[in-house]
Order: structure tokens, then sequence, then C-alpha cells
């Protein structure tokens, strides 16, 4: 799946499964913040690989640490395509 093909239900549908599998909770749920769940800066580091494995991009770790919940890294992602990806995120094919 790439980003641009994924519409933002699936996108957040994927990254709450990243949030859940990385914080090992399989309740939480797309509005679910990262720190709020005690989560570290080596699970970032995963969820940010997870979403290139998963999305085929790349996203810096600073956008993690400020939308830090799967919806609102969607939200952020929706809008930076939206402007033309203003290098924010890469996307890349797989």
């Amino acid at each position: 799946m790439s980003l641009q093909n994924a519409k933002a239900p699936e996108r957040v549908a994927v990254l709450t499964r990243i949030w859940r599998e990385v914080l090992g909770d399989p309740a939480l749920d797309e509005d679910a913040d990262l720190f709020e769940k005690n989560g570290s800066s080596l699970q970032v580091l995963q969820i940010t690989g997870r979403i290139h494995d998963a999305l085929g991009i790349d996203v810096k770790l600073r956008h993690v640490f400020s939308y830090a919940s799967p919806r609102s890294l969607s939200e952020f992602l929706d809008a930076e395509f939206a402007q033309g990806d203003s290098g924010a995120v890469h996307g890349g094919e797989k």
C-alpha cells in the first residue's frame, strides 16, 4: 500500500495497528497518544520503520513526536500531501 493510494480511514487503521504492535496493547484506538501510553524514543524509531514498511514512506521522527496518535499523524500526512509533499515525508515505492 502506498500513502498516496491509501484513503484516510485505511491509513488510520494501519497506523493504529502499528501503535498497537509497538506498544503491545491491542486495545489502543486511533486517538491513543504514544506518550500518554508510556511510549519511548526507541518505540518512535520502531514506529517510523513500520510506517515505511506498511505505507512505503519515510516519516521524520519529529513528526511522530508532534503527532503522537494514529489519527493526528494521519491528518498531518493528509495535509502534507495536499500541499504537494513539502519534504516532511518522503514517498517511496515498494
